[in-house]
């Protein structure tokens, strides 16, 4: 017999469907068909005992789907309630309460998870929270920014650092120091012996190469900075430098410029010690290297040096960031060039290309806005003792 609810066909003693379960109260009547449809009837009835599994599917689909829209309706109930809430609670006292929540175990999440998904679209509509994530936003660009292009030139750093490569061996010395307790600054000693001074194939003031003894003495390992210099100052009353008023020339650890060599005189003899004449400071450029051009090499880098920099808006960079010569003397070769108590004189057997008055004195070394050429070990520059300029300071010696 056929079930009346399912349209299943069944066997005429079946008490109930085999397929909804549903009972069986009238017997089915006999249908008149061919025997295609009748074979076909017959062929049915042989699995009528087996379920059949998208009919046994269709329930539970239908539920599933209520389930889900129920769901969904919540999500959007509580989006809304909390969007509102958002609302209120944009306030001082507001935020702290959400943050509160926030940092609860049982809230937190699902405070963070509803806030990260309505913020966006209220921020749209309040002008001052999205004035406040947009300045946000750009700020977290910028700050991508700079970290990209720090990152750049760290790598460009590490490049040139890679491909640079010295032109001779450096020597590891160990060296003897005193430190000087009036300006606190450490001093490297450098023992007595000949060393030969000038340059045949540069200007004609480093001509001839000559040799020279010089008796052992202590210089300061880098240049005096304006923290040292401006100590000098409270206790003596001197005048500072006009230069130390400028940003690009007043940081602490920036050597000293714009002085005369009557104010480098001056320093060094309230901190107990002298300028280094020409020789000494030449002996002590070269680290105990003949031959060369540079401190250390006959080549230079901006890596290795501070040089050539724009004389309008750039400056002298701090002590002792660049790396020491073989005698552990920093800025050698650049940074400011440096006063020495020679005059203005020609070397035995040669001489000046332009004559110098006899308040002249020899400064060395060159600076951060020359040109490598001035910063060789053996080029002579000469000035005025009471001539002052950006580019220039010094360092000290004292007898061994």
């Amino acid at each position: 017999m056929i079930c009346k609810k399912c349209n299943t066909l069944n066997s005429n003693d079946a008490k109930v469907c085999v397929n909804c379960g549903e009972k069986l109260t009238t017997m089915a009547q006999p249908l008149k068909q061919d025997k295609k449809s009748s074979a076909t009837q017959s062929s049915t009835s042989r699995f009528a005992s087996t379920p059949k599994p998208a009919q046994t599917k269709s329930k539970p689909a239908g539920g599933s789907e209520k389930k889900s829209h129920t769901g969904m309706l919540l999500l959007l109930l509580i989006i809304v309630i909390a969007g509102a809430g958002y609302i209120l609670v944009n306030t001082d006292e507001g935020k702290k309460y959400v943050e509160d929540l926030k940092s609860n175990e049982t809230f937190g999440k699902y405070i963070t998870m509803i806030d990260s998904l309505i913020k966006p679209y209220i921020t749209e509509y309040i002008p001052s929270m999205k004035a406040k994530e947009e300045a946000k936003r750009l700020a977290e660009e910028e700050a991508k920014k700079l970290e990209e292009e720090k990152k750049k030139k760290l790598n460009a750093k590490k490049s040139s650092d890679e491909e640079y490569k010295p032109v001779i061996k450096r020597v590891n010395r160990a060296m003897q120091y005193y430190r000087a307790l009036k300006d606190n600054m450490n001093m490297v000693l450098i023992t007595e012996g000949s060393v030969m001074i000038g340059c045949e194939t540069e200007s004609e003031n480093e001509r001839p190469i000559h040799e020279v003894y010089v008796k052992a003495f202590y210089i300061d390992e880098h240049e005096v900075t304006n923290s040292q210099f401006r100590i000098f100052v409270e206790e003596t009353g001197y005048k500072l430098p006009k230069h130390i008023l400028f940003d690009q020339f007043n940081g602490p650890n920036q050597p000293i410029v714009g002085v005369s060599y009557q104010d480098a005189e001056a320093y060094a003899k309230w901190a107990g010690k002298r300028l280094p004449s020409e020789y000494e400071w030449e002996k002590a450029a070269r680290g105990g290297l003949a031959g060369l051009k540079y401190p250390f090499s006959n080549e230079i880098d901006p890596m290795i040096a501070c040089y050539d920099l724009n004389p309008v808006n750039d400056g002298p960079a701090d002590v002792k960031s660049y790396e020491p010569n073989d005698y552990k003397l920093y800025d050698m070769a650049g940074n400011v060039a440096e006063w020495t108590t020679s005059v203005a004189a020609p070397y035995p057997g040669g001489r000046l290309f332009k004559e110098y008055g006899s308040d002249y004195r020899c400064i060395r070394g060159g600076s951060w806005k020359d040109i490598k050429s001035n910063l060789t070990v053996s080029v002579r520059d000469f000035k005025g003792i009471s001539w002052s300029g950006n580019h220039v300071g010094f360092r000290c010696v004292m007898d061994y």
